[in-house]
This record gives C-alpha cells, structure tokens and sequence, in this order.
C-alpha cells in the first residue's frame, strides 16, 4: 500500500515502523535456536570473462576468467514454510515425466531482501537439502513497510 499517489493519500496511517518490529520479532520466535539450522543463502561464482555472451557465459569455455568474486553465504532474519509435493507448490513436467518438488517460501523485508537478492541457493534445518532460487513473488506493501516472497525448489546437490 502506497502512502500518496497522484496527490491521492492512502485512506489509512500505519505505524509500519511498530508493525515492521512486531513482525521481525515474531520471525525471530519462529528461527531454530541453533544457527547451523537456520536458513542460509549461497551465491554462485560472479565470473568475468574476455569474452562472453549476453548472460555471461565464455566464447571459450578453456578460457580462464578474467576475474572470479566469491560472495560469502549469509543468513538474514526471515520465515520460512515448507511444502511438500502434495502441498501447494508447482509442478513442472518435462520429456521425462512430471516433477514435484519439495519447496520453501521464505517472507523477509526490504533490507533482508538486497542482502540476498540473487542467491542461488538455500538450506535450512538439519540436512544439507538445497533449495534452488525459482522466483520473486511481486512485493506487498503497507506504507513504508514491503514484504517479498522468494520461492524455491529442492534440486539435486
């Protein structure tokens, strides 16, 4: 929810800052207590090549990069639910049958959601299951307080 748009004010005034607070505590109540289990995102290699294609991938593949950056894995406050492939989730069918994979949807706001934008990957809990970045709900807002919903699908290690 926008607070003005074309000089048109929004019909309500939310205290987002109180509502933001209540709502990252709230997440925190919901994390394990042992951060080996929390949710961790792991970024892929940001490789430069001489010469490279439109999504960066080498005319040469013997080539070496040019340069090579290794973003760290981080962990940042957020929900998280689990859905197993009966539960709601996407199903996607390919030459060799119909896949449905376990997904986690994970809720943070607007700071959490720069830290991570761009992960390849997240596990959480007790295994070492990767969940695979598959998309970004459009963002919902009250005010200034935005909320994103990144989907993803456990895939092979």
């Amino acid at each position: 929810m926008a607070e003005i748009i074309d000089g048109v004010p929004s019909i309500a005034t939310i205290p987002t800052g109180l509502v933001r607070d209540n709502l990252r505590a709230t997440m925190v109540l919901g994390l394990p207590e042992d951060p080996t289990q929390r949710p961790t995102f792991f970024f892929e290699d940001d490789k430069t090549w001489t010469r490279e294609d439109m999504e960066g991938s080498p005319w040469d593949w013997t080539a070496t990069p040019v340069s090579n950056v290794q973003k760290s894995s981080i962990q940042v406050l957020c929900a998280y639910e689990y859905f197993s492939p009966l539960g709601r989730q996407g199903a996607f069918y390919t030459e060799v049958g119909e896949f449905n994979p376990t997904t986690l949807i994970l809720t943070m706001f607007e700071d959490e959601f720069s830290d991570v934008f761009g992960f390849n990957h997240v596990t959480v809990g007790p295994d070492d299951t990767r969940w695979y970045f598959r998309t970004w709900r459009p963002a919902v807002s009250l005010n200034d307080l935005t909320v994103y919903e990144v989907h993803t699908a456990a895939g092979a290690k």
